[in-house]
């Protein structure tokens, strides 16, 4: 179980573990839900396959494993309802605008965290150096985003989504690392796995049928090498949930945010290099700001004891909780209803497309694209030539392409929501 928090040795391998089982994730997730564009259905199964093999863990005496004891599964309820919501305002936000704002926004949560870090987890307020490194990854990430011609935010349900998935992920950094304390007293980071992937599987499944995946099922190609991807997806998302529990455990909450900011900003880098050869100097130079920032950050101390702030101690009281309960309630609510209206009042020059009605932010043309559409238009004239020919030309319509760009953001977020949840 957990053990003095810091960057030990055993801090530095789980960081490590993770960062690595995160960029493999990414990587494999890509190529399944190319394939299988069913993102609900890919997560599903990959909480399904950790589900069964803790079991097999526990049945077999491989290892210790927690039962579902209510005092324990209550609070990973509460845990698992945030992720879910932070699923559904990440897809509702880049229904609006793009990925690209969701980075912004992502990469302000360690300044949240931080703070619930000293006001609820016993943690002392970050050093002045630690403070502007994470303000320089903030500037660097908002420096890559501008350099970005995607970068759009599209009124106020872009923003209103968008704030709401950035405070709710805030609070769910700052609680999964209270969960995972020894006031629960697990006896092993198997117990916060198997929980948390054992309650997550129905409401994604939930999440899977409101967007109507299972329409799409006929699209994927279901061969041998595609089951293959997604069972290495399965394995490799059995190791991300435990070195995920294993990383938050050995450092702070704010430390755990700022590694998952820092892979995420890692893999974008990837890409860009590895596949936009259009990338600007500018961006990459901004995602390497970013990178600095992360690593130039140090966790917080603890405080000493004896002098745990008033806050802590009075949302310890019945009271307090029940009124801090009705009020989040009455916000969700507020929110939800806002969001409600909002998303009814149609926006011009906008059309639906895939998972909703709603509209979605259309990206700008790109060079490739726009190369692809003029040989497109040569080789139609060329085919309709041909045809007036007395030769058989091409159907006048061209199968659509597997998924649309758009749709394919969107069903990305979702699996990019669902990495968030073990911290990417």
């Amino acid at each position: 179980m957990p053990k003095e928090e810091g960057h030990s040795a055993e801090a530095m391998f789980a960081m490590l573990a993770f960062s690595a089982c995160s960029s493999s994730l990414l990587l494999i997730n890509k190529l399944v839900i190319h394939y299988i564009p069913m993102p609900s259905f890919v997560s599903t199964a990959q909480f399904a396959v950790c589900t069964i093999f803790i079991l097999g863990l526990r049945i077999t005496g491989a290892a210790e494993v927690d039962g579902f004891e209510w005092e324990k599964v209550k609070p990973y309820l509460y845990y698992t309802i945030m992720f879910v919501c932070t699923i559904y305002c990440n897809m509702k936000a880049l229904q609006y605008s793009n990925i690209e704002t969701i980075i912004v926004f992502r990469s302000c949560v360690p300044l949240v965290v931080s703070q619930l870090d000293y006001l609820f987890l016993g943690r002392q307020l970050p050093s002045p150096a630690s403070t502007g490194a994470l303000l320089v990854l903030v500037v660097g990430a908002v420096g890559y985003v501008l350099s970005d011609a995607a970068f759009k935010l599209n009124g106020w349900n872009a923003y209103s989504w968008a704030t709401a998935y950035f405070f709710i992920i805030s609070v769910e950094m700052a609680y999964g690392k209270h969960i995972v304390g020894p006031h629960l007293k697990f006896k092993s980071l198997w117990g916060p796995t198997i929980y948390t992937n054992a309650l997550a599987v129905l409401p994604m499944l939930a999440v899977g049928l409101l967007s109507s995946e299972a329409s799409r099922a006929d699209s994927a190609v279901w061969s041998g090498s595609t089951l293959l991807l997604l069972a290495v997806s399965c394995i490799i998302g059995t190791a991300i949930s435990f070195f995920g529990w294993y990383c938050r455990s050995l450092v702070t909450a704010t430390c755990y945010t700022v590694l998952g900011v820092a892979n995420k900003m890692l893999t974008v880098l990837a890409n860009l290099l590895l596949w936009d050869k259009h990338a600007s100097p500018v961006g990459i130079a901004c995602l390497l700001v970013c990178l600095a920032g992360a690593t130039a950050y140090k966790q917080a101390p603890p405080r000493p004891d004896g002098t745990d702030i008033w806050l802590h101690s009075a949302l310890q009281s019945p009271a307090a909780r029940r009124t801090a309960a009705v009020g989040s309630a009455v916000l969700l609510l507020g929110g939800a209803g806002t969001a409600f209206v909002a998303g009814r009042q149609p926006q011009a020059g906008s059309t639906a497309v895939g998972v909703s009605a709603a509209p979605l932010a259309h990206p700008p043309p790109h060079p490739h694209r726009e190369k692809l559409k003029a040989m497109r238009q040569r080789q139609g004239r060329a085919n309709s030539t041909h045809s007036h020919r007395g030769r058989p030309g091409p159907h006048p319509h061209h199968p659509p392409s597997p998924l649309a760009p758009e749709a394919r953001s969107v069903m990305e977020a979702a699996g990019g929501a669902e990495r968030d949840r073990r911290g990417l």
